[in-house]
């Protein structure tokens, strides 16, 4: 079977009890879901977006998969990963079940600091060869 793209695009909030501002952290934590994203073997291509100020985040994944297999899905756990790999934790990425199951690897940010991502809207359609 042939592998098809998908373009899965999730608006986040990114949040801690410790204000961004204390430490300027939020740009390097990016910085490190990115790569970890980089690493997938399903991710043909990352773009995030980030509001500093705000901690709105709209993170768009290309996501390769075959005919069968549910991308967004994939996508879905691929982010997950990518953000528990960099220390930060989610919620409404999963199911409430799966969400409340994982656990966090240790990270530069312990307790107060710890990195939460929001998912506000996800969208995805897949890509069309032009």
């Amino acid at each position: 079977m042939s592998d098809d793209l998908w373009r899965v695009q999730g608006e986040f909030y990114v949040s801690r009890r410790i204000p961004w501002e204390t430490d300027g952290a939020l740009r390097p934590h990016l910085d490190r879901v990115v790569e970890a994203l980089r690493e997938s073997a399903v991710a043909a291509e990352i773009e995030i977006d980030a509001d500093l100020e705000s901690t709105r985040v709209v993170l768009s994944l290309t996501v390769v998969g075959d005919r069968d297999s549910d991308r967004e899905s994939l996508a879905r756990e691929t982010i997950s990963g990518a953000i528990r790999q960099c220390g930060g934790r989610h919620e409404g990425l999963l199911s409430l079940g799966d969400e409340s199951r994982l656990s966090t690897q240790s990270g530069p940010w312990p307790g107060l600091r710890t990195p939460t991502w929001v998912l506000y809207r996800l969208a995805s359609e897949p890509v069309v060869a032009g």
